[in-house]
């Protein structure tokens, strides 16, 4: 599996790094650490020591490598991870994606910009467009919680995408009895017209069978597995539902459609990442480009190896 980790901040890198040191991940894992040099991010001093000029760029892409490896290098290594290190100049937001089309990320790990008297601004602009544009699957990540057993919440309507998201957890690694709950939200009006027999239960249906396929599917993990049909407006119940049930992960999947219709099948799941209060996986398969080259307006990045 390949992981790239976007950091903003020293905070940010330790944030990533004490997520990734919390997980277990498979053989052969390998990370990569992207910092995006934002010319306002540079500290005056340098600007005026370097005659703000092009210098006072490179000066600091340079400092924020070694500082980053400086850090990371050692604690990724005693985990049996090996990392490079990217530093690029120019805007996350689109740096970070195609960072991740570059590489053949499998997973972007990207930090929640927590503002606790904002909720609806919780995962900021860049988060928000990378769990939006990424071509790989992102893992907003928020501050580890405290329960003893893992608990994921997963979200599954019986979609493509959700079937993708349920074979990632599959493919985890978990510590012992780590539970997971499966949850399929259905439209409240329907649902109560269902109960007193006006409807069909056809949606109350198509939310069972999505449970069914999803247990099955993880029937030979390693799992304390319980499934739950709700009814209410999906983003809110699948976030008050996680924290009701105190989940340290969220599993949602995004499916990958174009123009209008895009848009909305990502809806959910950006809502949920913005709104969690725990880390979200937002799942969907790869869709890499081949041959694309780096802009010459973002050529001023620097690669490292690290063993």
């Amino acid at each position: 599996m390949r992981l790239l980790l976007a950091v903003d901040t020293m905070k940010t890198l330790n944030i990533l790094l004490d997520f990734i040191e919390a997980r277990s991940w498979p053989k052969g894992t390998e990370a990569g650490i992207l910092s995006v040099v934002e010319d306002e991010t540079i500290p005056v001093e340098t600007w005026r020591a370097e005659g703000y000029g092009i210098g006072a760029v490179r000066r600091e892409m340079q400092r924020r490598g070694e500082q980053i490896s400086g850090l990371a290098v050692e604690r990724l290594r005693a985990i049996g991870i090996p990392a490079q290190v990217t530093i690029m100049r120019g805007d996350p937001a689109f740096l970070i994606p195609f960072a991740a089309r570059k590489w053949s990320s499998d997973l972007i790990l990207i930090r929640a910009n927590n503002r606790m008297k904002f909720r609806n601004w919780l995962l900021g602009s860049v988060a928000k467009s990378v769990v939006e544009d990424a071509p790989c699957s992102v893992e907003v990540v928020r501050a580890e919680q405290s329960n003893a057993n893992m608990r994921i919440l997963l979200a599954t309507d019986g979609s493509d995408a959700s079937l993708a998201a349920t074979q990632a957890i599959a493919e985890m690694e978990f510590p012992a009895d780590a539970e997971v709950k499966v949850v399929s939200v259905i439209n409240p009006i329907k649902y109560s017209l269902e109960e007193i027999g006006f409807l069909r239960g056809k949606d109350s249906d198509r939310a069972h069978r999505a449970i069914g396929k999803a247990v099955n599917m993880l029937g030979s993990a390693p799992l304390n597995i319980t499934a739950e049909v709700m009814a209410g407006r999906r983003v809110r119940k699948i976030v008050a539902r996680a924290r009701d049930w105190d989940a340290d992960l969220i599993v949602v999947g995004a499916a990958e459609r174009e123009g209008f219709k895009r848009l909305m099948s990502r809806g959910t799941a950006v809502g949920v990442a913005n709104r969690a209060h725990c880390s979200v996986r937002v799942v969907r398969g790869k869709s890499i480009s081949q041959g694309e080259q780096l802009p010459a307006v973002y050529a001023e990045g620097s690669l490292r190896k690290v063993a």
